[in-house]
């Protein structure tokens, strides 16, 4: 299974912010929205950064009530790592692991194709897993 798998069946819709955004606005979009994050594009609608969840905290550890005054550009991690839609579920697993984060943009060509989540992925791994066990089953009742 692929990356790509998981976009065919979720879409690739992705909420994104400026860099301008505070993160009082971003906060709200993420809370209305129920998601962990979101790309922050620059003007040419490239990714620019991300901001999860772990970022606003630190950005509240550091700067108190007034981080909600802050802008998405001061409190975004800049080097995101991306994906592409040819990758496996495999890969990606290792490479949320490895990095230990829980979302990543899927890109092609510096085009944004979309975003899945390591939820998108464990659902992906169990949807194969369930897969190859009727499969096996299946085989051995055939005999």
């Amino acid at each position: 299974m692929f990356v790509s798998d998981i976009l065919a069946q979720k879409g690739g819709l992705v909420f994104t912010v400026t860099p301008g955004t505070s993160v009082a606005q971003l906060s709200q979009q993420l809370s209305a929205r129920r998601i962990g994050s979101m790309l922050v594009l620059d003007g040419e609608g490239g990714v620019a950064g991300i901001v999860s969840e772990r970022d606003l905290v630190r950005a509240l550890a550091s700067h108190g009530a007034k981080a909600m005054e802050l802008e998405a550009r001061q409190v975004m991690t800049r080097d995101v790592v991306t994906c592409d839609p040819d990758d496996s579920i495999d890969q990606v697993m290792q490479t949320m692991t490895s990095g230990r984060f829980r979302h990543l943009p899927v890109v092609r060509h510096g085009e944004l194709l979309g975003l899945v989540s390591i939820g998108d992925v464990v659902k992906a791994r169990l949807e194969e897993t369930k897969h190859e066990t009727e499969a096996l089953k299946a085989y051995i009742v055939a005999g």
